[in-house]
């Protein structure tokens, strides 16, 4: 008969082996990313697989040095722009769904979740021809005016908003206060956790979207990082190399995003309703 303890340890152990092959499966690709970095070309297909290269070398870092400055500059550019204006418009619809009382909030709130339910290649025809109509194809501003809104961080602020009691509200404004101030003085010092949790979410997407910048740029000097990476595809061959350092790079700004915001980021899942 296996005891409480026994058990228990058992059940630990398990948990912390299933916990690693977990990490093991996030971490392996990375891996590789860097390791084919530092690898020539034949040696980056060699068989068996070796992590750590027989001569690393630096010059696939080095080839990256004539344009995608520009892209990451393009990236960065673009990415914290989009970030604040949903940050913006995901703030004001969330208070506006939750702290405000008008006709049809509901139906109006519904509608707009409905949205997310609609695959964006559906309607990328007509966003396109509205885009070429205000002449606005091939421009940093067709991306950051696609991007503005989210319907999944407003639906996200509005359920950290509902855990915010009213008793707040009112008693700001039986003090006088006007809504702007209630919104900028009492919501948003409250809702860091969610705020920091919508940001990585947007900075990862924005930073690594691909499809939208392929269908609304073709000018070199306006590529982002994820588009300036097909640089290296060729018709006939594919340069691994540079490919996989560039995929490195491209890799850091997310990483160093999320440990800054890693602990609002884990209250914030907690806190909106997004538990597993």
């Amino acid at each position: 008969m296996i005891s409480y303890k026994t058990s228990k340890r058992i059940y630990a152990v398990a948990i912390y082996c299933f916990l690693l092959v977990g990490v093991f499966m996030v971490l392996a690709p990375l891996a590789v990313v860097i390791s084919s970095s530092l690898k020539n070309e034949s040696e980056i297909f060699d068989f068996p697989f070796k992590l750590f290269p027989a001569n690393p070398i630096l010059s696939n870092f080095l080839q990256l040095r004539s344009s995608f400055p520009l892209y990451i500059w393009n990236s960065i550019k673009l990415t914290s722009i989009i970030v604040v204006l949903q940050l913006i418009t995901a703030s004001t619809g969330a208070y506006a769904f939750t702290k405000l009382k008008w006709k049809g909030r509901d139906f109006v709130f519904m509608t707009y979740l409905l949205s997310m339910m609609i695959p964006s290649q559906a309607i990328v025809i007509p966003q396109f021809l509205t885009i070429r109509i205000f002449n606005l194809y091939d421009t940093h501003l067709s991306l950051i005016l696609l991007s503005a809104f989210t319907a999944l961080g407003t639906f996200l602020l509005r359920q950290f908003f509902l855990t915010i009691p009213d008793t707040y509200i009112e008693a700001a404004r039986i003090d006088g206060a006007k809504e702007a101030h209630i919104f900028f003085k009492v919501m948003l010092p409250m809702s860091k956790p969610v705020l920091a949790t919508q940001m990585i979410f947007s900075f990862r997407f924005f930073w690594n979207d691909f499809f939208t910048p392929l269908i609304y740029i073709t000018s070199p000097k306006l590529k982002t990082l994820p588009l300036g990476m097909t640089d290296f595809v060729r018709e006939q061959y594919v340069y691994w190399g540079p490919q996989m350092a560039a995929a490195f790079i491209s890799i850091i700004p997310v990483l160093i995003i999320f440990l800054m915001g890693q602990k609002y980021f884990i209250q914030g899942i907690t806190s909106s309703g997004l538990k597993g």
